[in-house]
């Protein structure tokens, strides 16, 4: 639940969830590498790409290119992802459901569903589990058709209509469409209508994606299979899992050739999706280029982790009395081997969550105040520009935290950036704003999202009738949660930080705002948005190497040359691209001033 005291303390659950094992794909997903399953190496994740593409580089562009062809391509998905436990198997696929969700064409045109072959287990009855299986997506299928919002009415009804053809009478139809059914209670009442009948079910499943996609073409049915695992020890059920799967895939292959929108992800250990599909030479033949060999994790992406976790940590307290011996602490913390992205996670996530209990458990994280109510000062001028060309209307900004009480719950809320229009100082629309001092993380938005609805934000206005405003400031944002903005109507601002420079932990303490720039000389003051060569994106390091001379064909050599020999410090970097002594002079001067970092 939302805070409303004020007190902003976001960093201690993000620890805790990461100790946890959890928060690993919204707060601090890094891009791992891919290599083509003909350039396999050891410790690499290797993956073939279904659409041909050969420019894949790493995990997040391996998915998006499956996406596209599936949503975009109209084209037949299927693939099984093998790794060990703890390699982020789970987050791979959680990932993969979020991408879905980052397009409105995508999410308004889809039914996503995820589960777990356990879920079928606790289904009753005692059918065999080709039937649960059906079921089980039939049902859940048939739900979010039926109940999701956000699709073409006409979709519900050609819903409603395919059951009406299954089902003896209106009567069963109008029990199955009670509106008080919550989903598992509906998928129950589904099982038990359709379970017992004599029906072909791959015939009824295909049936309700071709009538859907004639209705709306841009509709696409996924399925995301997680922890195949959970049949281990059920032999029967992993030998009718091969066949339902192997008699699905053939169906596909022969009726719709790749043709179909329909995306299919299962994902298990490497023993037990090996063992499901050496045990069926055709399945085998069927997906040996579909298979995702997951890597447990290198050294490269175990401190790429390091690094999110540093910056946030730095972001939210650099400035306190203590701050540096924390700071040391977390520096010293010993980086033991770890086996795979858990085991890493929770080590390093816990101690730096010692290190926080002992110096922070009380302490407020820093604020970014005064320049972050002055861009949103600004961005209202700019989007109520044709409003406040006329007499009548003004702006009304305030210089401090606001308090705001929430119009359904009565809660209390404390905006960092608060702006009205007036209309002869008649409030017409709102603009609201938070501000933070490190790399945004899910729960900032999830918070920042629950106070603008209690706060009756309208980010869609009536004809000639201006829009409230909202946005959130900080160094940066990740990609995917930067579109999650986009899709409430939240606007990102990319913007510097101000650092509050406080005399104790105490939060009654003397603050004296310290504007934080990259001429800062000091090692403790060094840039939080630092770019890691060995880390950054092209983008990052275009805007890295900006002013230098550092040509884009540079910078995708760098790309390149990284992912097998990683650069230990600068002096390796201008020996390897042989950059002159001018090019070096002005990287010195960006590696001084925090711009630029090394860590492989």
């Amino acid at each position: 639940m939302p805070e409303d005291a004020g007190k902003k303390r976001y960093i201690r659950k993000f620890l805790q969830q990461l100790k946890l094992g959890e928060a690993y794909v919204g707060n601090i997903w890094i891009e791992r590498d891919v290599r083509l399953l003909d350039k396999e190496g050891k410790g690499f994740t290797t993956a073939q790409s279904l659409s041909g593409n050969c420019s894949i580089s790493n995990i997040k562009e391996l998915l998006l290119d499956d996406i596209k062809y599936t949503f975009d391509d109209r084209c037949f998905t299927f693939r099984f992802v093998a790794a060990l436990l703890g390699s982020g198997k789970t987050s791979l696929l959680n990932y993969l459901h979020e991408l879905t969700k980052t397009q409105s064409n995508y999410e308004e045109h889809s039914v996503v569903i995820q589960f777990s072959p356990s879920d079928l287990m606790a289904v009753g009855g005692s059918h065999n589990f080709s039937i649960k299986f059906y079921c089980y997506i039939l049902g859940n299928t048939f739900w979010q058709l039926i109940n999701n919002q956000k699709i073409l009415p006409e979709v519900k009804e050609v819903a409603k209509d395919i059951l009406k053809e299954y089902l003896d009478s209106d009567n069963s139809l109008d029990r199955l469409m009670r509106p008080d059914l919550k989903p598992n209670r509906f998928c129950e009442k589904f099982n038990d209508f359709f379970a017992t009948r004599a029906l072909n079910f791959a015939d009824l499943f295909f049936d309700v994606i071709s009538q859907v996609t004639k209705l709306d073409p841009r509709f696409t049915f996924v399925y995301l299979t997680d922890e195949l695992d959970s049949l281990e020890k059920f032999p029967q059920e992993i030998e009718e899992t091969r066949i339902f799967f192997r008699a699905l895939l053939k169906k596909t292959v022969h009726k719709f050739g790749v043709s179909i929108p329909l995306l299919i992800y299962l994902v298990g250990t490497s023993d037990n999706v090996s063992s499901l599909i050496e045990g069926d030479p055709v399945l085998k033949s069927l997906v040996r280029e579909s298979v995702i060999n997951l890597s447990s994790g290198s050294n490269k992406e175990f401190m790429m982790i390091k690094q999110e976790i540093d910056e946030r940590i730095k972001g939210a307290y650099k400035g306190y009395k203590n701050f540096n011996s924390a700071w040391q602490e977390i520096q010293n913390i010993p980086l033991k081997q770890a086996k795979n992205f858990r085991e890493f996670c929770q080590y390093y996530s816990g101690k730096v969550l010692e290190i926080h209990e002992k110096y922070f458990s009380e302490a407020e994280e820093q604020k970014f105040e005064g320049d972050a109510r002055e861009l949103v000062k600004a961005e209202c001028q700019k989007r109520w520009g044709k409003y406040l060309k006329q007499k009548a209307y003004t702006l009304s900004a305030v210089e401090t935290t606001k308090e705001l009480q929430g119009k359904k719950t009565g809660q209390k809320h404390h905006l960092d950036c608060y702006v009205e229009l007036l209309d002869n100082n008649r409030p017409i629309a709102r603009a609201f704003g938070e501000a933070k001092n490190y790399k945004l993380i899910i729960e900032h938005l999830d918070d920042f999202s629950f106070w603008l609805d209690d706060l009756g934000f309208n980010s869609y206005p009536s004809e000639n009738t201006p829009t409230d405003l909202a946005f959130m400031i900080a160094p940066s944002c990740p990609e995917r949660l930067k579109r999650k903005l986009e899709l409430q109507n939240i606007e990102f601002i990319q913007a510097d930080k101000v650092i509050d420079k406080i005399s104790t932990l105490s939060t009654s303490s003397t603050i004296d705002k310290i504007i934080e720039t990259k001429s800062t000389s000091s090692s403790d003051s060094k840039s939080l948005t630092a770019v890691n060569i060995n880390a950054g994106n092209e983008a990052d390091l275009i805007t890295a190497f900006k002013g230098t001379g550092v040509k884009k064909k540079t910078i995708q050599k760098i790309l390149n040359n990284r992912k097998t020999n990683p650069y230990r410090d600068l002096p390796h970097l201008v020996s390897d691209l042989k950059f002159s002594d001018n090019v070096k002079a002005k990287l010195q001067e960006k590696f001084d001033n925090g711009e630029i970092s090394f860590s492989d």
